[in-house]
């Protein structure tokens, strides 16, 4: 065999060397990207070019198909951990803190013979849990008390707590701000105030009202505790 010909032969053997590696990482990647979610079919949902609170609504005639989030860096989102409203012919999904890039639904729609799937941003509700009084001053009119702001986004948010007073038929004689500021969502609160214009043991609501703000628009929540 002469030099050209062995020359040959050798490139022909490398040239399928890379053909056969090339087919098998594609043949490796495409098996990833099935056993990656393991439903039959998917679709993508939307694409982002900021992150968002993102609610996603998917409708079906029979019924609930089974449903995976991808994100776009093709991991899978526990469903498990996600908010979601189910009802007779859809189920609407929450899904907080989205990242940037192309989402995509897998899905198995079992009997259903049509699914679709529809999209908008939501405002991340918040909720005023634990609000209770802790100590009761009467003799120097202090209050100390705490509470906790909960939502799905870490954020800050503002309150104002009210002193209301009020007559024996529940209308409102009068009301003081008395403290106003900022705290973490999904942190305990604790706060000491003074009711110096009146005294605490003559009873009165307290108001909390706490609010995050999105850009134009607030979210807001309200809790009252009776002392009277």
């Amino acid at each position: 065999m002469d030099i050209k010909t062995a020359k040959h032969r050798l490139y022909l053997v490398l040239v399928l060397a890379v053909i056969f590696i090339g087919l098998g990482t594609a043949i490796f990647l495409s098996a990833s990207r099935v056993d990656n979610h393991s439903l039959p079919e998917s679709r993508e949902i939307f694409t982002l070019y900021d992150t968002y609170n993102m609610t996603v609504i998917v409708t079906f005639d029979k019924e609930p198909p089974t449903i995976q989030f991808i994100a776009p860096d093709s991991g899978l989102v526990d469903m498990k951990d996600i908010r979601y409203k189910l009802d007779n012919n859809f189920i609407q999904y929450f899904l907080p803190n989205t990242i940037p890039g192309i989402w995509q639904m897998a899905y198995d729609p079992l009997s259903n013979t049509e699914i679709s799937s529809h999209y908008s941003v939501y405002m991340a509700h918040i909720f005023i849990n634990d609000f209770s009084v802790e100590i009761v001053d009467v003799k120097n009119n202090g209050i100390l008390l705490s509470f906790e702001v909960s939502s799905d986004k870490p954020d800050e948010f503002r309150y104002e707590l009210y002193a209301v007073f009020m007559e024996f038929d529940n209308g409102i004689v009068d009301e003081r701000l008395l403290i106003q500021g900022y705290g973490a969502l999904n942190e305990l609160t604790a706060l000491a105030v003074f009711v110096d214009e009146y005294n605490v043991e003559s009873g009165f609501m307290l108001r909390l009202s706490a609010s995050v703000q999105h850009g134009q628009a607030a979210i807001v929540d309200t809790a009252w505790l009776d002392l009277r």
